[in-house]
């Protein structure tokens, strides 16, 4: 591992070490049900990377590192620029609370017990950032990297050598893309953590006031928000799974793919048409059934699509979507106290990548 990218992990570390923190301010406040999310996101986050490291460093499972230049160059020069940005508009909200008699928090929440459709329409349309991903692995990843190569011919030849040894492109085809998918979903993830360490630890300061709105009433307080966990989850699932090619990219893919279009459905359809509701929550089994087919047929449009780059068994194409389906409808019937964008994501491809290994 280079100097930079030890660097950025231990930037990474430090983010993980800070949520710990907020576990266990959760804890010590009594909010029971933000602890349980946090500090089960803290575990997943730190765990994930640890094991990256070691599968890497000392077991030599895969040739991919953590993050490769120029990435690690690009990502330091995005904290370099994110950090003192986000700073100055922390420094600017507190100079307009300076100019204001009042502060009232409510104001910049939603007053209902349930968010408005609206809202949530909102929220689930966020969620399609996760199709980016899959697009950057398998389609947009390869335009990018053409065009590194078109400029890195206008490179001396030390430096044009030294690029393409340490992405191996002929060697494997993946290389590259699990490199820029790492850095993009890092910095993601490297601003969500900046951005909402400071909504809970100091909420006063937080320019970012009106996105509150789009928190539903457990999300307040001292519990992470909901694109957090997202992060978390896809974040700890590439740099896992990512290594193992070609079986981590298409298990990535299509657990993710699963996992966006069976929550959507889930939730509009229950929130618009559903009428019995499973146990006291506000979920219903109309929903949940309509999330269970959703998350079945996105997974085989998935898989069919991603048949054009690897060589997919018939057998798999069936069953991974089948028990990918049944995990997710049995996560969203538990309701836990855990985010779903997190346990949906982590354990729908951790499933699918062991059964994978002998399918696939």
């Amino acid at each position: 591992m280079n100097i930079l990218s030890l660097f950025i992990v231990s930037i990474l570390y430090f983010f993980g070490i800070i949520l710990l923190y907020i576990s266990y301010l959760s804890k010590k406040n009594d909010e029971r049900g933000a602890y349980i999310n946090n500090i089960f996101n803290s575990i997943i986050f730190l765990v994930s990377i640890t094991l990256n490291l070691i599968i890497v460093n000392f077991f030599h499972f895969s040739n991919i590192d953590f993050i490769i230049f120029p990435f690690d160059v690009f990502m330091l020069i995005f904290i370099l620029i994110f950090l003192p940005l986000f700073y100055l508009s922390i420094y600017r909200e507190k100079k307009i609370l300076t100019l204001r008699s009042t502060y009232n928090p409510t104001e910049y929440f939603s007053t209902s017990k349930q968010l408005p459709i609206k809202y949530e329409l909102y929220r689930k349309l966020t969620h399609l950032v996760v199709l980016a991903i899959v697009f950057f692995y398998f389609t947009l990843g390869f335009w990018v990297k053409n065009i590194f190569l078109n400029i890195l011919e206008y490179f001396p030849d030390i430096i044009s050598d030294l690029f393409l040894s340490i992405y191996n492109i002929e060697g494997d085809k993946m290389i590259f893309t699990q490199y820029l998918v790492v850095f993009l979903v890092g910095i993601s993830l490297i601003g969500f953590f900046t951005a909402d360490f400071t909504r809970i630890l100091k909420p006063k300061l937080y320019p970012l006031k009106s996105v509150n709105k789009l928190l539903r009433e457990k999300e307040l307080g001292l519990r992470i928000g909901p694109h957090i966990s997202m992060a978390i989850g896809c974040f700890s699932i590439i740099i896992l799974y990512g290594l193992f090619q070609p079986i981590g990219p298409i298990v990535i893919c299509s657990s993710m793919t699963m996992a966006l279009f069976g929550d959507i459905t889930a939730n509009l359809f229950g929130r618009t048409v559903g009428k019995r509701r499973i146990r006291k929550s506000k979920k219903t089994f109309e929903g949940l059934i309509a999330g269970i087919m959703m998350a079945f047929i996105s997974g085989i449009i998935c898989l069919l699509f991603l048949n054009e780059f690897y060589s997919i068994s018939l057998l798999y194409m069936i069953i991974g979507p089948s028990i990918g389906a049944l995990i997710f409808g049995l996560i969203d019937y538990l309701n836990l106290e855990i985010d779903d964008n997190l346990t949906n994501n982590f354990f729908l491809s951790t499933v699918l990548f062991f059964i994978s290994i002998f399918i696939i």
